[in-house]
């Protein structure tokens, strides 16, 4: 695979075309308030997708221009975008251009989001939008998703042991698993998430994100099962023309260590990026040590004809410990005790993916995508168990988007087909907890997960201000497990399927030009993994094959704006109805020691979130978000009217960054989790916490230099709260344990990085 992937590098650049020089073009960029130079603008002769990136003096130079006439653009963050036609190129002559451009101020019909599948204005929208730009990417460190998302409200989030592994929750779904489930989550627009909805962010490469889109409630009109609460973009930077790197190196509390870089350039239409980074942390916790090691190459070429081909490849290596759990009193002490002896997880991802793009006559957007990855893991989460798994998975789309004029009105539809083939081997084994050593299998089997789905959506615009959206999907999954282990009536294989229409209806209304009024109605559903149908296990829960997909309707109505481009809201009010929602528990006349998956009939969730946000200036702005959630189940047999475990009713976040003239620039960020109950049955409460971080960053020609400073206040918090009910075999009685992870005390985190 991997020579056959080495190969293919080879045969991409080969696509490379060197013109012949016989003209070129040169100027200067200035900032038309101030006369100062604008360094790392990005300069481009539209016609032919030729360019290149400013100098630090303010300079450019594009070589290799054919004589001819064309149209020169200049594009600088926080800048207008500034236009020069007609300009005349002729052989063995250099042109001179000046550009001087106007500070920018976005207005909403500017701001662009691709996390809807073709490129779209965030006043066209029908649903909560937030974009986390590079600059806010640029002050977590690019450490992990759990720390950029903290300017999306209504996210919570479970960095159990400070490395790059997370789980993220939208609005009280998913907590009931180990892993991210519920939210589908993109790097380009391609999906990271397994078919069984498992998304593991330690993939997921913040160092190069350009920005990052969220876009909240279902998506499974669009893009089928496990984004029944929302989807999160990854956008990539793009390679510009020339030859940049950036090397970067970290250092941080107990012993957290990384060193990264990237090499990133071209030609005419030709862009690659390299990119690589290691990660190691001993940890907080005792045996809570991990480190990874990932690998990624982007190519890409542009084409004459509006064409775009795009490969991309990531190798991504990981191991961790997994310490365990602490009890109450554990916790209370801050000890770093480790409750496992042995467990640990290793894990080695191959993602690869080549899309092309095509537009035709500016009326026809043409896409086809084909990806694979391969997740090869070993290990578990507890002592008494191991296993071995290899996940293959083969999948693709081709789309269309269609503009054209119904009525004299604007109208666009998008439709396409998709599908998913992914294969998994899986071996379990039962382990002595107090040797680690191997013992009996107990399991041994082959899982085939297929989907095939295929979609439409009607964007109609019936008035110049009022425009909607209509969208509907059809998924089917069929399922095939093969037990090699077991015989006779003990052998589980089966064979099912699932299929599923899933509608959206959504409205977006512009009163002014910065005011957006949006709501929509959408369906969205999650069918069961294989092994909750028919594998299951002590940890994750017995088998169950009536089991249900879930399924969510959700109800929003929400406006967003700013106000003289300096102070930005959006706030959204939502109902959600949740539908054979999946989860594991005792069930002491079932199995009095081990959780069965079963579905739990209905739970209602609905909530308010707000984002604010003001710049005094441009190097001065303060941010606040706040949601507030109420989770509980519909007169649930075993749980009546309960709030769901792990979902506060209330969260907020703040904070504030300022930039000094000599490039120093201050962060505060500070982080409120209300209490929350930590079981079903509202017996066991975790009181909260609260969190104050800072950072200090300072920029010069290239050079960056940054400490921050995390938990300041050296909060005891827990990054993981949870309770369950076990059973005593002597007493035949049921009692409740609480388990606690804790949160790092008070630490500090330095870096340095070069680019040119």
């Amino acid at each position: 695979m991997k020579k056959n992937i080495i190969s293919l590098y080879f045969m991409l650049f080969t696509f490379v075309i060197f013109s012949q020089e016989i003209g070129s073009i040169s100027g200067i960029v200035i900032d038309r308030e101030t006369g100062k130079t604008i360094p790392n603008a990005e300069i481009l002769i539209v016609e032919i997708a030729q360019g290149t990136v400013v100098f630090e003096n303010g300079t450019f130079e594009i070589r290799n221009v054919k004589p001819g006439t064309y149209t020169l653009s200049s594009h600088a963050l926080g800048y207008i975008t500034n236009t020069h036609k007609n300009i005349r190129v002729y052989a063995g002559e250099n042109k001179n251009v000046h550009f001087s451009m106007e500070p920018e101020n976005i207005a909403l019909e500017e701001v662009t989001v691709s996390a809807t599948k073709i490129q779209k204005t965030i006043d066209k929208i029908g649903s909560p939008v937030y974009i986390i730009n590079r600059e806010e990417v640029e002050r977590t460190e690019g450490r992990n998703i759990e720390e950029v998302l903290t300017r999306v409200p209504g996210i919570f989030t479970e960095d159990r042991y400070h490395n790059e592994t997370n789980l993220v929750s939208f609005r009280g779904v998913g907590l009931h698993t180990h892993v991210t489930r519920g939210i589908l989550v993109l790097v380009d627009g391609v999906s990271l998430t397994e078919a069984m909805g498992r998304t593991d962010f330690e993939g997921v490469d913040m160092e190069n994100a350009e920005k990052i889109e969220v876009l909240k409630g279902p998506v499974s009109a669009l893009y089928g099962p496990n984004g029944i609460t929302g989807v999160i973009n990854v956008v990539e930077k793009t390679p510009k023309e020339g030859i940049h790197a950036k090397l970067k190196a970290s250092l941080g509390g107990y012993g957290s260590t990384s060193l990264s870089g990237d090499v990133n350039g071209g030609k005419n239409g030709f862009r690659y990026l390299i990119k690589g980074k290691y990660f190691k942390t001993d940890g907080y916790l005792d045996r809570s040590a991990s480190n990874s090691s990932r690998l990624g190459i982007k190519l890409i070429q542009r084409f004459n004809n509006a064409g775009k081909l795009q490969f991309t490849t990531d190798y991504i290596s990981s191991e961790m410990e997994v310490p365990g759990t602490l009890t109450q009193e554990q916790f209370d002490d801050r000890s770093t005790f480790a409750s496992n002896l042995f467990a640990d997880y290793n894990r080695d991802v191959i993602r690869t993916n080549l899309v092309y793009t095509q537009n035709l006559n500016n009326n026809i957007d043409l896409y086809a995508n084909l990806y694979y990855r391969n997740n090869n893991s070993d290990g578990f989460y507890a002592d008494y168990s191991y296993s071995e798994d290899d996940i293959n998975s083969l999948g693709g789309e081709l789309r269309s988007q269609f503009k054209h004029q119904i009525f004299g009105k604007e109208n666009s539809i998008i439709a396409g087909l998709s599908m998913l083939d992914e294969k998994g081997v899986n071996e379990t084994y039962r382990r002595d907890t107090e040797t680690g050593s191997i013992g009996m299998q107990t399991n041994d089997g082959e899982s085939c997960y297929k989907l095939f789905g295929a979609f439409m959506e009607d964007e109609f615009m019936l008035t110049s201000k009022l425009g909607i959206t209509l969208g509907l999907r059809y998924d089917l999954v069929d399922y095939d497990w093969t037990d090699s282990l077991h015989e006779g009536e003990d052998n589980t294989t089966a064979t099912t399927s699932i299929s599923s229409f899933s509608p959206k209806f959504g409205f977006a209304y512009n009163p002014t030009k910065n005011t957006t009024i949006f709501g929509n109605i959408a369906r969205g559903f999650n069918p069961p993994q294989i092994s909750q149908l028919f594998v299951g296990s002590s940890y994750s829960g017995l088998a169950n094959p009536d089991l249900k997909p879930e399924y969510i309707t959700n109800y929003e109505l929400g406006i967003r704006g700013n106000i003289k481009q300096k102070f930005m809201y959006q706030a959204s009010f939502f109902m959600m109805d949740f539908t054979d929602q999946i989860t594991a528990e005792i069930i002491p006349e079932i199995d009095p020691n081990n959780p069965v998956n079963q579905n739990v009939g209905k739970t209602k969730h609905s909530g308010l979130e707000t984002s604010l946000e003001y710049h005094f200036t441009k190097k001065f702005n303060i941010y606040t978000n706040y949601s507030y959630l109420d989770a509980r189940f519909n007169d649930d047999p075993d749980y009546g009217n309960s709030t769901l475990r792990k979902t506060p009713h209330n969260m907020m976040n703040a904070g504030l960054r300022y930039e000094f003239k000599f490039g120093l620039i201050t962060a505060f960020d500070y982080k409120f989790v209300d209490k929350f109950y930590m079981d079903n049955e509202e017996v066991n409460e975790y009181e909260g916490y609260s969190l104050l971080n800072i950072k200090v960053m300072y920029n010069w020609k290239g050079l960056m230099l940054s400490a921050a400073v995390n938990n300041v206040l050296d909060t005891n918090y827990a990054t993981y709260a949870y309770a369950s009910e076990s059973y005593n075999p002597i007493t035949h009685q049921t009692f409740w344990e609480t388990k606690y992870i804790p949160g790092w005390p008070v630490n500090i985190n330095t870096a340095i990085s070069y680019h040119f």
